[in-house]
């Protein structure tokens, strides 16, 4: 019922999305086209959203398509997509850039933060900040999404992942709760490891593990030099 409702759901939405496309393309005010546009980037949110509630439904069947990735590929997307949903809320968002490789399905990697992303802003104040920040760990790419909103409290730190949980912020938002349970059942078909640590009334931080791609040449490179330590260990 979950990926029927998903399908039949988007397809008002895509002709709601046509018609504010057509409307800037004959022409309004500048202020009108703006906002259209704006409303037709939160339609395709909520178009993605219900892709992947459907795709929640049937995560027996989902299989990654898994491949060599420039993480700024995802990071840009992040980035285009999500930044005026942050200034109409009067958030300041900050998005890194890194040229990292990593292999992974870009598609389910930006679903993971993209929910948790949206789960910043919902738990953010009007002049609060959320940074995407990339940072190696060993053969990893930790790729972390930190706000300074109201945090969560550390009784319901265990089950934040758990289906409907709002944890006890839920005047904050109007949603259901299913954007980190998502977050969590897609890193696991991808088997990236996720985490969150968080202090109440400080903020939050979302982490999701990426493997990093290395060359032939590289992983040579980095053996050689592992190596070499050791041999400079051993002889001191």
């Amino acid at each position: 019922m979950m990926a029927v409702a998903g399908h039949d759901l988007k397809q008002p939405i895509q002709v709601a999305m046509l018609c504010m496309e057509k409307a800037v393309e004959e022409g309004v005010t500048k202020k009108a086209a703006h906002l259209l546009r704006t409303a037709v980037e939160a339609m395709g949110r909520l178009s993605s959203e219900l892709n992947d509630i459907a795709r929640l439904s049937q995560m027996h069947s989902v299989f990654p398509k898994r491949r060599v990735v420039r993480m700024t590929e995802v990071l840009s997307r992040i980035g285009r997509e999500w930044r005026m949903h942050a200034h109409l809320r009067r958030i300041n968002l900050t998005v890194c850039r890194s040229d990292h490789l990593v292999r992974t399905d870009p598609e389910m990697l930006y679903t993971i933060l993209r929910n948790f992303l949206d789960n910043a802003l919902k738990y953010s104040e009007a002049g609060g900040h959320i940074r995407v920040i990339c940072r190696a760990a060993g053969d990893n790419l930790r790729v972390d999404v930190e706000d300074d909103g109201c945090g969560i409290a550390p009784g319901v730190l265990d089950r934040i992942f758990d289906a409907f949980e709002r944890g006890d912020q839920s005047d904050h938002s109007d949603g259901l709760g299913l954007g980190l349970l998502i977050a969590h059942q897609t890193a696991g078909l991808l088997r990236h490891r996720i985490s969150v640590r968080s202090v109440q009334d400080s903020g939050s931080r979302f982490s999701v593990e990426v493997p990093l791609h290395f060359c032939d040449a590289g992983r040579a490179q980095a053996g050689a030099t592992k190596d070499e330590t050791a041999a400079h260990r051993e002889h001191a």
